[in-house]
């Protein structure tokens, strides 16, 4: 059985990617978390594989925007979610939103996928020197909670409706 790669969006994934999108958002018509600024480049493609680049690379960032990488998991054709690591905080950040966000696609929930995807992503965090990590999620979001507490998230504290988790006390 194949395993699910990281890969950085590219034209290629075009079609996986609105596929991905589009059954998001029959369950849920909320922003996606995770895949960075597509759904601010809407209908247009190249503007957001652009817009990736740029901020992986930290170029042309203005505030409050942070440095981020977005990245698609996938099994072969099949986006099977998506994750933005955000390099650093910026206030907004540490209120809501932290260095991770991520999210998987409908039929592939309940599969250990987000465990995965996170325990993964913090090892890309570790790495990048971006540790400890800020995790959030909406106080409703059951599921979320529960990966978070499964990679190690400490609850540190609620901000509105969005719980804060720390992850990671030392490299």
């Amino acid at each position: 059985m194949k395993e699910p790669r990281w890969v950085f969006p590219d034209y290629c994934h075009r079609q996986a990617l609105e596929e991905f999108v589009n059954e998001y958002h029959i369950y849920d018509q909320n922003p996606i978390p995770g895949i960075g600024f597509y759904e601010q480049c809407e209908g247009c493609f190249d503007e957001w594989i652009k817009k990736e680049k740029k901020m992986h690379l930290g170029i042309d960032i203005e505030p409050p925007f942070v440095p981020s990488t977005t990245y698609l998991y996938m099994l072969d054709n099949e986006v099977i979610g998506c994750v933005n690591i955000r390099h650093c905080l910026s206030k907004k950040l540490m209120k809501r939103g932290g260095n991770i966000g991520y999210s998987v696609a409908p039929k592939f929930r309940k599969q250990g996928y987000a465990t995965k995807m996170l325990e993964e992503t913090l090892a890309f965090c570790k790495q990048w020197d971006i540790w400890p990590v800020l995790v959030t999620c909406d106080e409703t979001n059951i599921a979320s909670m529960k990966v978070i507490e499964k990679c190690g998230g400490v609850f540190d504290n609620q901000f509105r409706n969005t719980l804060r988790y720390w992850i990671g006390e030392e490299k």
